[in-house]
């Protein structure tokens, strides 16, 4: 998403809406440029990830990476590109604690300069697909001080 709201409610709005990306005007064209390398690196990086592990399950949140899809219940959720590269990234990583800044890079592809609730936004977007009580969270809890972590019992 490309706009000139700065504000972080817009940003957050943006992103709720299923923007996998916000830059603000006036865009820098090499910070766009290597955004959009990024997004071409993590296309690349989740093509061979998904080729060696095809199916995971955690609770009754099931993903089958050979077929992009991840049902809660037997029933297909509709996620986002980049809820599903969130969630990927969790199921690979299970019971390990993962930083705002290490899902930046490996969700992302780049250091983000702005504020972290980048992460935040996607992950309490992510919560409200697969968990029963999403303010109760049982499958990616927050580890305070240290990030998030995807539990597998």
């Amino acid at each position: 998403m490309v706009t000139a709201q700065t504000d972080t409610h817009d940003l957050v709005a943006g992103l709720e809406a299923g923007a996998d990306d916000y830059v603000t005007k006036p865009v820098v064209a090499k910070e766009l440029a290597a955004r959009i390398r990024a997004a071409l690196r993590r296309t690349t990086l989740l093509s061979s990830s998904s080729a060696t592990i095809d199916r995971f399950t955690v609770r009754d949140v099931e993903m089958r990476s050979d077929q992009g899809i991840v049902l809660k219940g037997g029933v297909e959720l509709p996620l986002t590109k980049t809820e599903y590269r969130l969630l990927h990234i969790f199921m690979e990583n299970a019971n390990k604690v993962l930083s705002r800044d290490q899902l930046l890079e490996l969700v992302w592809g780049y250091e983000y300069l702005g504020d972290s609730r980048l992460v935040d936004a996607h992950i309490r977007r992510l919560r409200l697909k697969i968990e029963d009580i999403p303010d109760d969270p049982k499958i990616i809890v927050t580890v305070r001080g240290m990030g998030y972590r995807l539990l597998t019992a």
